[in-house]
């Protein structure tokens, strides 16, 4: 009797205990609901803020993108556009879906003619790819009906230049691609200490035979105050010595007497 009535006293505090738990999450502070409303109603692709002395990156735009693709269309469209196939170069001759009439990999021979089955010897050093593919398929119209003919060059090793003069490996390079003087002298190992170039030449053959000399300061092309050349195939760069290599010559010379003479005492 004691038990129940003891536990009959603590009824009403356990009630209002329970209440309360059941009722707190409503009475929350009214800041904490305006910061969640707040947050709601900012937009989900709201950029983020920026930080002080951060710089913004802007986003690149069409005009740019077309800026981009013209500064490198002139160095793709360039003298290779128009390469006539010659001696040493490799091209590809693909009849579609002829494979039996398809060559690949075919290596010019120095006489410029190459074997093409059922046509016998095709010229094709000095000529386009769009003019030996007009040749072929004229002829294999005979043997074929409608053929589709492509001729690609693979590999170009007949463009070359030459690079002499003060460099540190002289000598002839091929022309793979388009390429600056500063490429090709980069290729040659670059000048020497004794070059002087201010005065670097490129000789250039004319239509008519004659050379054309075209001058060029490297020294301000180094320092950005002038343009970089390109270079045509069959292009030759002189690069002169300066008065320090005769000086330097001098005192070679003079030293090497003067160590003959200590030996010879």
């Amino acid at each position: 009797m004691t038990d129940f009535r003891l536990c009959t006293s603590f009824m009403p505090v356990i009630f209002i205990m329970s209440f309360a738990c059941i009722t707190a999450p409503a009475q929350a502070p009214q800041s904490d609901l305006d910061k969640v409303t707040v947050r709601r109603q900012e937009p989900a692709s709201a950029p983020p803020q920026q930080k002080k002395g951060e710089r913004q990156s802007s986003p690149l735009r069409r005009e740019d993108v077309s800026e981009a693709e013209a500064a490198v269309l002139p160095y793709i469209n360039n003298f290779f556009s128009n390469t006539r196939i010659g001696p040493e170069d490799v091209i590809t001759v693909d009849v579609f879906d002829m494979p039996n009439y398809s060559r690949s990999n075919i290596t010019v021979p120095p006489n410029g003619r190459i074997n093409y089955p059922l046509i016998g010897q095709i010229l094709v050093a000095g000529r386009t790819t769009e003019e030996v593919e007009k040749e072929i398929t004229e002829k294999l119209h005979e043997y074929i009906i409608e053929p589709k003919v492509s001729v690609q060059l693979v590999q170009v090793h007949s463009l070359k230049l030459m690079v002499i003069g003060d460099v540190v490996n002289p000598g002839i390079y091929e022309m793979t691609r388009r390429m600056t003087v500063t490429e090709a002298l980069a290729r040659a190992g670059y000048v020497t200490r004794f070059a002087d170039r201010k005065n670097i030449s490129i000789l250039r053959l004319q239509a008519g035979g004659e050379t054309l000399p075209i001058k060029i300061n490297m020294k301000d092309v180094e320092r950005g105050k002038a343009r970089d050349v390109f270079l045509v195939p069959g292009d030759t760069i002189v690069v002169p010595g300066n008065a320090f290599k005769t000086i330097d010559q001098f005192l070679g010379i003079v030293s090497l007497g003067a160590w003959m003479r200590v030996i010879a005492r």
